[in-house]
Order: structure tokens, then C-alpha cells, then sequence
């Protein structure tokens, strides 16, 4: 069956997350990415970053065991490609987390309006969740 984590308990480390996050001068970030996601956050990022997006201050709450993203605004483009993975940056620019990204349809736990992404446009977050 392996590990089941209480809402609280689960809460509870969300909340660290959150501060994690929300610490630092700056703002914290999604770098979407195309190409493979590497094996673990520790790991230099690979394939072409396509687009940052800033999120606001706080980065979001929690309810019910996800954290929840919110997006300061739509991140400029810098190149073409589609959108595969996430990392997920502190507001002091610490490495966080990698995540999946999808279309809005999708079961990523970053969803954009559209994952083919073009230099020049914006990319616009739908939803971020984390469990």
C-alpha cells in the first residue's frame, strides 16, 4: 500500500513549500522548458528554456492538501518550441521543484493555454497544483 500522509501532516509540508517559495527579494518563477526533464531538481536544467513566468507575492495558498500557483502575468517567450517541463524557482532563486507541463486539458501539474510556444508571444498559465 506504502506511505498515506494525513491532510494535516501533508498541509504541513506544503506550508514549508510555501515559505521556501516566498522567500528572497525577488519573485518566484516557472521556467518552462522543452526537451527531457532532468532526473532530479539538483540536476542542471537541459533542453531550450522557452519562457519565464512570474508569480505573485505570496506564490499562492493552500486548500485541502495542493498548493496552488498564481501567475503575477503572462511570461514573455524567448524561443520556440513545446512546452514538456517546469522548474520551479524561490524568490531568491533557489531551485524548488520540476514539474510536468501540459494544455489545460491535460493532467500536467503545470497547465498552459497552449504548450507550443512561439518566441515573441506570451505564455499564459491556466493552472499550477502542487500535491
Amino acid at each position: 500500500m506504502g506511505v498515506t500522509i494525513a491532510i494535516a501532516h501533508h498541509n504541513a509540508r506544503l506550508a514549508a513549500t510555501l515559505a521556501f517559495l516566498n522567500a528572497g527579494a525577488g519573485s518566484a518563477a516557472l521556467r518552462i522548458y522543452a526537451g527531457t526533464r532532468p532526473a532530479t531538481p539538483d540536476t542542471a536544467a537541459g533542453g531550450t528554456l522557452l519562457a519565464t513566468i512570474d508569480l505573485a507575492n505570496p506564490v499562492g495558498s493552500i486548500n485541502s492538501g495542493v498548493l496552488g500557483l498564481v501567475a503575477a502575468g503572462d511570461g514573455l517567450i524567448v524561443a520556440t518550441g513545446v512546452a514538456a517541463w517546469a522548474r520551479l524557482l524561490s524568490a531568491d532563486g533557489g531551485v524548488a521543484l520540476d514539474l510536468d507541463c501540459g494544455d489545460a486539458a491535460s493532467s500536467a501539474d503545470i497547465k498552459l493555454a497552449s504548450t507550443q510556444l512561439y518566441e515573441g508571444g506570451f505564455a499564459r498559465l491556466v493552472s499550477a497544483e502542487i500535491w
